[in-house]
Order: structure tokens, then C-alpha cells, then sequence
């Protein structure tokens, strides 16, 4: 609870935040500390500041002041938060478990706590948070949305609708809501959001704005069968983002030959760890999810679902801003045994699992196999690749965050197709280098013999097969990732050859990958 004193001197700093007077509320701080250099919640505001000016790292050290001056449970919630954009996935787990001893947050600090909970893979922890922060504040409708979001990844999909029309007749603008209601449309509903929409076509939209609206028309129009129409709008949503994300297939390309010959030249030695972890590795879209929920099912190990530590514990050697870059690979393999930064991958799993054995789902971990398999030799890696144009398709209909570079190559057909080549030359390689530890297996022989597949698989992966493991769907497990509605179904074949219905867009992806595909 603040004082008087403490909420006047808030809203003094965060008015001073919203009019980018930061120097003043920065010098204002000061003058108090000056006065009473023990007062925490003046740290915990100059942190605020400098988040407001981007200097992350001297929040931290500002909010790490304010807890040794008292321990109250704001700060390790935004402590928490902190640590996870800062890749500290260790520290954000600790304070997180401290900030959820406290009960009586108000609804942003709910909010915030969700999401660390969603980021840290505690998807049933981040529901109750989530409905606690609606239950204080129903009107904020970025919280009603979150609410909205944590009912899906949970596998609740009648109250996720139910939450998007009480958000949308609050607020018939917002478009992540129409965005949600678009995945779960029926077809009748598809023809009325399809009107709903329309009429917001001509407003003065964002570029991610603009993104998210053509991508909810689009979905609805498959949902009609109109995939000319549907065509028309994913290319629009994706030409809104293009321009902003500047990817270059050549550069993606020249790194992963780089990957390759580093692979080669610079072979790391493995580790005496006997931590077994199972990766699922993948270009997005290629089955990753479903093959994790069916390994899953096994008694033998645990579902971590997709853990960022390997990308960010690699990167965080470097100070880089993005892992995917050579330098930073080589410089992480140079020091690798003296500083093996994947140790606190270990502590993190083991913290989470209940079995002997987890497995992660991460699909962009196939960049780091050289590093995954020094550091635990006795790891399996299953590598999911699906027939090329349906992959470029599906990455193609999918609305991803424009603040994942990762993602970047999804803006464009050809982008994508390049991107396909490369990750399956990746795949190729490291199985050939690997062939005890990497297993490549299609989506398309996956779902067309799932006994015989998943019997392989088990076996790879010195797991004891169960028939329990194709019943995955019948587990309401949550899932945070682009599959959270198609795991809820049997296993089936629905989606070989989806590109079909875009043959007409697929000249050049037809002329790329060969004749076999010409329908």
C-alpha cells in the first residue's frame, strides 16, 4: 500500500515518463534520495526512468537496491520481467517464484505476472493470475484479451469465446480480439466477421495493425472456402510488416553454410553429462507440437514445452543482440568448457521436470545441435520436416510477432522457401555428423502410419513405446504455440497437401522445389 507522500510522487514521475521529460523526474529522484538515501520505492521509480530511456540493465541494478532496502514483492515481480527480456531465465525464475508468494497485487502487477508465468512455460499458474487480473480491472481491455489468450493456450476454447465477445462488445476495435475470434470462427460466424471487418478496412491503421486486421479477414475466408480472397489478404498483412523487418535470404543463408563448415572444422567435445533431455526441432509449422505431445504421453518424461534458455544463455556470451550470427557461435564454442552456459539449462529443466527425462520443443534449437550435444551427449534430437510447399504455406498463413527475428523470413513466399533449404540442409548435416543422437522424421509418414513412426521414434529415443502416446489429444495439455487448436484433434492427414487450395499463388515455389508437386 503506498503512502500519500508515495502515490504523489508516482504519478509525478510517471506524467514526467509520458511527456519524455526524463531528466526531470530523473533529477527529482535524486533530490530525494539525497534526503533519504534508504527510500526503496524511490529506486524502484528511478528504475522505471530508465526502463522509459531504455537502459534495462541499470533498472535491474536499481530494483536489485530497492530489495535490499526492503523486500517488498513489486519489485521482484518487475525484477522478474526484467531478467526474461534479459535472457536471464535462471534469475527470472527465481524472482517469479518470490513475487507469487504475495497475494494482494492490484491488476497490472496480475497482469505482468501472467505473462512471466506464460514465458516461463506455467501456463495453469498464468490463467489464475490472468483471471485475477480481470476480476480487478474488466474494463482494461489488454487484459481482458490476456484473459482471452491464457483460456486458449490452456485448451478452454468455449470460454476463450466467450471472453473475446464480452472484450468485443466493450470494444469493437480492438483487432488482436477479432484476430482470436478468427481462429475459432465456424463458418457461419466467418461470414458475419468477415462484414465486421470490413468496415474497419479504411481506418487510419498501424502497420501491425494493418498486419493483424488482413490476417483476421484472411482466416475468415478460408474459413468460407475463398482461398483466392484469403490469398489476397496474408499477402497484404505480410507486405504491412515486410518492409519493417528487413530480412535477407542471402545473409540467412551465408550463416547457415557458415554453421555448417564451423561444425565441420571445430568439433566440440562432448561433455561426461548423462542429463538425457529429447529435443523437437523444426521449421515452424512442421509438426514440432504434435510430435512433442506424443512423446509427452509417455510416463517416461516431461513436457517442457518451448524453452528459450539454449538461444538466450548462447547469445548472453556475446552481449549479442541477436544469436544468429556466426561470431557469436564461434566465440561461445572457443569458451565453451571453460564458461558452458548450458548448465543452467540443466538446472532450469530439472527444476520442472517430474520424470528422468524432458523433452523441449523449442524449434529453432536445430541452430545449436553442436552445443546441445556437447553438453549432454546422451541427448536425442528429432528433427520434423515437412513436404516444402506445404511448410512455405503454413508459414505463410501464420501471424507471427514482428519483434521475432527469428521469424523474419515469414514476410515472403520466396523468403520462406529459401529459409526451407536452408534448415533442411542444416537437418541433413547434422544427422550425417550425428547419426546416433539426430533423427530427421516427415510429417507426412508421421501421420499416414502413427504406429509404425511413433514405434521408431520411441526406440530412437530409448523410450518404451505405449499405444497411449497417439491419444494425446484426449489431454487437455496446454500449449502456447501456432498448433494450440489442431492438438486438440486425432492425429490425421488433413493438412498434406493444404497447399492445394493455393496452387494458383505457387508458381514459383512449384518452379523451386520441382515437377512432383504439380498437382
Amino acid at each position: 500500500m503506498l503512502t500519500t507522500h508515495q502515490q504523489q510522487l508516482h504519478s509525478q514521475v510517471l506524467q514526467a515518463i509520458k511527456n519524455n521529460q526524463l531528466s526531470d523526474a530523473h533529477q527529482l529522484l535524486v533530490k530525494q534520495l539525497q534526503q533519504d538515501a534508504t527510500d526503496h520505492f524511490c529506486y524502484y521509480l528511478l528504475a522505471e526512468v530508465n526502463i522509459a530511456a531504455g537502459d534495462s540493465c541499470k533498472a535491474i541494478k536499481l530494483l536489485e537496491k530497492a530489495l535490499t532496502i526492503t523486500a517488498h514483492p513489486w519489485y521482484s515481480v518487475h525484477l522478474a520481467k526484467l531478467m526474461l527480456l534479459a535472457g536471464n531465465i535462471t534469475a527470472a525464475t527465481r524472482y517469479y517464484q518470490e513475487a507469487v508468494k504475495f497475494q494482494g497485487y492490484g491488476p497490472l502487477e496480475c497482469d505482468i505476472i501472467a505473462n512471466i508465468a506464460t514465458r516461463l512455460g506455467d501456463y495453469e499458474n498464468a490463467l489464475k493470475w490472468q483471471k485475477n487480473a480481470y476480476k480487478q480491472a474488466p474494463e482494461q481491455q489488454k487484459i481482458s484479451y490476456n484473459l482471452a489468450v491464457a483460456y486458449k493456450i490452456n485448451g478452454q476454447l468455449t470460454q476463450a469465446r466467450s471472453q473475446l465477445n464480452t472484450l468485443l462488445a466493450r470494444h469493437p476495435n480492438y483487432l488482436p480480439a477479432h484476430y482470436s475470434q478468427a481462429e475459432l470462427n465456424s463458418l457461419t460466424e466467418a461470414h458475419a466477421h468477415i462484414a465486421k471487418l470490413k468496415q474497419l478496412v479504411n481506418h487510419s491503421l498501424a502497420a501491425t495493425e494493418q498486419q493483424m486486421l488482413c490476417h483476421s479477414l484472411a482466416l475468415n475466408y478460408e474459413h468460407i472456402g475463398d482461398y483466392k480472397s484469403a490469398f489476397t489478404y496474408f499477402s497484404k498483412s505480410k507486405l504491412a510488416i515486410k518492409p519493417h523487418v528487413n530480412y535477407q535470404a542471402s545473409k540467412h543463408h551465408a550463416f547457415c553454410q557458415q554453421l555448417i563448415a564451423l561444425s565441420k572444422r571445430c568439433k566440440l567435445t562432448p561433455s561426461n553429462n548423462e542429463f538425457s533431455p529429447i529435443f523437437v526441432v523444426g521449421m515452424p509449422r512442421s509438426g514440432t507440437t504434435l510430435m512433442e505431445k506424443i512423446i509427452h504421453q509417455s510416463n517416461e518424461v516431461t513436457g517442457l514445452g518451448e524453452l528459450n534458455d539454449i538461444a538466450q544463455l548462447l547469445q548472453s556470451s556475446d552481449n549479442a543482440k541477436h544469436v544468429l550470427n556466426i561470431n557469436t557461435l564461434k566465440q561461445a564454442a572457443e569458451q565453451f568448457f571453460n564458461t558452458n552456459p548450458l548448465d543452467a539449462y540443466q538446472t532450469r529443466c530439472t527444476d520442472i521436470m517430474t520424470t528422468e527425462r524432458g523433452c523441449d520443443k523449442q524449434p529453432f534449437n536445430f541452430y545449436y545441435i553442436d552445443f546441445i550435444l556437447a553438453a549432454f551427449p546422451a541427448a536425442k534430437i528429432i528433427c520434423m520436416l515437412r513436404n516444402p510447399l506445404d511448410s512455405c504455406i503454413a508459414n505463410y498463413r501464420q501471424l507471427y510477432n514482428p519483434h521475432s527475428a527469428f521469424h523474419h523470413y515469414s514476410y515472403d513466399l520466396l523468403d520462406i522457401a529459401n529459409f526451407y533449404q536452408d534448415y533442411q540442409a542444416l537437418a541433413e548435416h547434422f544427422q550425417r555428423q550425428y547419426p546416433n543422437n539426430v533423427l530427421i522424421q516427415e510429417y507426412e509418414e508421421l501421420v499416414t502410419t502413427p504406429i509404425l513412426q511413433t514405434q521408431s521414434v520411441f526406440k530412437f529415443c530409448d523410450l518404451h513405446w505405449q499405444a497411449s502416446c497417439l491419444d494425446f489429444y484426449k489431454h487437455n495439455s496446454a500449449s502456447a504455440t501456432a498448433s494450440k487448436i489442431q492438438i486438440r484433434q486425432p492425429l490425421n492427414n488433413k493438412s498434406i497437401d493444404y497447399w492445394q487450395h493455393y496452387q494458383h499463388a505457387c508458381n514459383e515455389l512449384l518452379a523451386k522445389f520441382g515437377s512432383r508437386f504439380n498437382g
